[in-house]
């Protein structure tokens, strides 16, 4: 993980202990988005510039599997004193009332879903809730939209057309027409088998999502508009 990966994860705890000292409760309307999007859907332009619109923090891939990996190595001895007090003091970023709710609706994820979580899955969903819990939060990916289903969250889904995606990704990566269609077809197929291993479920239900938004025709700016707007 890189010091700045580490520093952002610092910042994001040392901002949910004050809060948890001046005793702030997230409020009851929806403070926190999932976004689940297809490779080229330009989904994680959309998340950003959402979180940035609503002055939330942004939970990407790297942040969550960066907060992951600091959880998991609390209960490595062979870590740093540092390295392990950092991911204790994620875990402790909520108070009893609130980890106890956590609780409550991890169980009852594993039990509706049938799922068998193994070390990983289980971090991943007491990372991704104590994340719901403290608010004003969007999570891109990692199944965000699953753990947090039984919330007020809003659940996001970002897809466009093969042709779209397909140019997105040449402009992003350089590539030709058909190592771009390759890397899309590639990262999508993996989301999809990460979902289905972890929460037995499809991503493109869309029963899964509250809102699915095609950018074929809708822009950055105006996906994020109508994302306010379903907040309201």
């Amino acid at each position: 993980m890189t010091r700045s990966i580490h520093k952002m994860i610092d910042e994001q705890i040392k901002r949910w202990e004050m809060q948890k000292k001046q005793g702030v409760s997230p409020v009851d309307t929806c403070n926190v988005i999932t976004i689940s999007r297809q490779r080229g859907s330009r989904g994680h332009e959309v998340a950003e510039a959402l979180a940035k619109a609503l002055g939330f923090d942004l939970f990407d891939y790297e942040i969550v599997e960066g907060m992951i990996k600091e959880t998991k190595d609390s209960s490595d001895r062979s870590k740093t004193l540092v390295e392990t007090d950092r991911a204790k003091t994620l875990l402790d970023t909520l108070d009893e009332k609130k980890m106890s709710i956590v609780d409550d609706l991890i169980a009852a994820l594993v039990h509706k879903h049938h799922l068998w979580p193994d070390e990983y899955s289980k971090i991943l969903l007491r990372v991704l809730n104590t994340i719901g819990s403290h608010g004003n939060a969007v999570i891109l990916g990692r199944g965000g939209n699953f753990v947090l289903k039984d919330t007020n969250a809003l659940r996001v889904r970002i897809v466009a057309s093969d042709d779209m995606r397909c140019k997105v990704v040449q402009k992003d990566k350089g590539l030709s027409a058909d190592d771009a269609k390759k890397l899309m077809v590639s990262i999508d197929a993996n989301r999809r088998a990460f979902i289905r291993r972890y929460f037995n479920a499809d991503t493109q239900d869309p029963a899964n999502y509250d809102l699915v938004l095609n950018t074929d025709k809708i822009s950055v700016e105006k996906a994020v508009s109508i994302i306010q707007a379903a907040l309201a």
